[in-house]
């Protein structure tokens, strides 16, 4: 009988809740027993989730019926649910060595132009400290936690890491910025935003935080990169515009529009009073001078937005909302109308039964949820970015 290993699910991936399941996994590098503490990525895919299913896939591999895969140098597992399984859970039908931009859709974000790599997997105890340290309890997992840091804005998964002992210099802080993507689809934007930055590094480094390393998947696939921290920076005002238009105009020198759209926290107001740019991730090549002129135009009117979009995301956070999203937890997964309200808003206008209705319609669908159901429930219950939050009894709280 072949070996196995243990595994810690690190995340997962499905778009909708019809859409195909990807984990993400980690085993040792090695054997089971072997005392090499190295580490690789290793996926597992469904085609849906498993009839009779209570919940949704996430990290803690609830859905998983089984502790350990096997050891060896497969790459993908594909999971299936047996007709007479009455948990809903998957079982592990087969490993094999797969083309996974083919099997998976996992693309490169490369080229690599950086001489430094370093692996996610290196990063990821520390990015796992970070989760537990803002989780009170086990339920706490299902409230989303935003991306407060002005340099991890705008992006699908950032993270203020310590830097890698690897990496340590004088005049590097003792932080950098973490910018990954791994699922399908992501690795365009990482792509497009590490050549901005190649092309910013050779032609004027000064404009904008230094791109450090190259982020890797078993040291292959690029899937993001490191950036340098600008500790105690700020993010724009209406007093900064003049130093914006002079940033921002030696980004058009180098032949490149921001794209869209600029916001207050696109620029980094640094302790020294210097300006730098960040977030290129809709940046383009163009020579188009009125491309260009509109963005200058349009600076001051960026500058003036109260509140701004950071200010918002560090908002305090609604208590009473919080326990909501707990209490839809227990009814088997939290609806993805939900979801939506949260990030365009914040707030829920979902009174605790109406979440259950809308859970069991879902399940009664086979968990299909379309953008003709999303704008029915938008009419039915909402769609507004200022909506209020509703009660348990239906009255607005506010």
């Amino acid at each position: 009988m072949a070996s196995s290993v243990p595994f810690t699910v690190e995340d997962v991936h499905q778009g909708w809740p019809n859409e195909p399941i990807l984990y993400r996994i980690r085993v040792p590098a090695r054997g089971a027993g072997d005392s090499h503490p190295g580490q690789v990525i290793r996926y597992l895919t469904a085609p849906n989730p498993p009839k009779g299913a209570s919940g949704v896939p996430d990290h803690r591999g609830k859905l998983l019926a089984f502790d350990a895969v096997p050891a060896g140098d497969w790459n993908l597992g594909r999971l299936v649910s047996p007709d007479d399984s009455a948990e809903g859970k998957f079982v592990l039908a087969s490993t094999e060595t797969a083309q996974l931009e083919e099997a998976v859709g996992l693309l490169d974000g490369g080229p690599s132009w950086c001489d430094r790599k370093v692996d996610l997997v290196d990063l990821l105890d520390p990015l796992d400290a970070r989760r537990k340290s803002g989780q009170a309890d086990d339920n706490q997992d299902d409230i989303p936690c935003m991306a407060t840091d002005i340099q991890c804005m705008n992006h699908i998964s950032a993270a203020v890491l310590p830097t890698p002992a690897g990496m340590a210099t004088a005049t590097l802080g003792p932080e950098v910025i973490g910018v990954w993507a791994w699922p399908p689809g992501h690795a365009h934007g990482i792509a497009d935003e590490s050549h901005v930055y190649s092309i910013i590094q050779a032609r004027d480094p000064g404009m904008a935080p230094r791109f450090l390393a190259h982020v890797t998947d078993n040291g292959t696939r690029v899937i993001g990169f490191l950036l340098e921290r600008i500790a105690d920076a700020r993010e724009a005002g209406p007093a900064d515009l003049e130093k914006c238009k002079d940033t921002l105009s030696r980004l058009h020198a180098l032949g490149i529009a921001y794209g869209g759209p600029l916001k207050r926290h696109s620029f980094l107001v640094c302790d020294g009073g210097a300006v730098l740019l960040q977030g290129f991730g809709g940046s383009f090549e163009t020579t188009d001078k009125e491309v260009l002129g509109r963005e200058l135009e349009g600076l001051e009117q960026v500058l003036a937005q109260q509140p701004s979009e950071l200010e918002k995301f560090n908002a305090p956070v609604d208590i009473k909302l919080s326990d909501r999203l707990v209490e839809f937890r227990s009814h088997g997964l939290t609806h993805p109308f939900v979801h939506w309200q949260l990030a365009n808003s914040k707030r829920v206008t979902l009174t605790a039964e109406q979440h259950r209705e809308m859970v069991a319609e879902l399940a009664a669908n086979n968990y299909r949820w379309t953008e003709e159901d999303m704008e029915r429930a938008k009419q039915r219950f909402g769609g507004s970015a200022d909506v209020a939050v509703v009660g348990a009894a239906g009255e607005p709280t506010g």
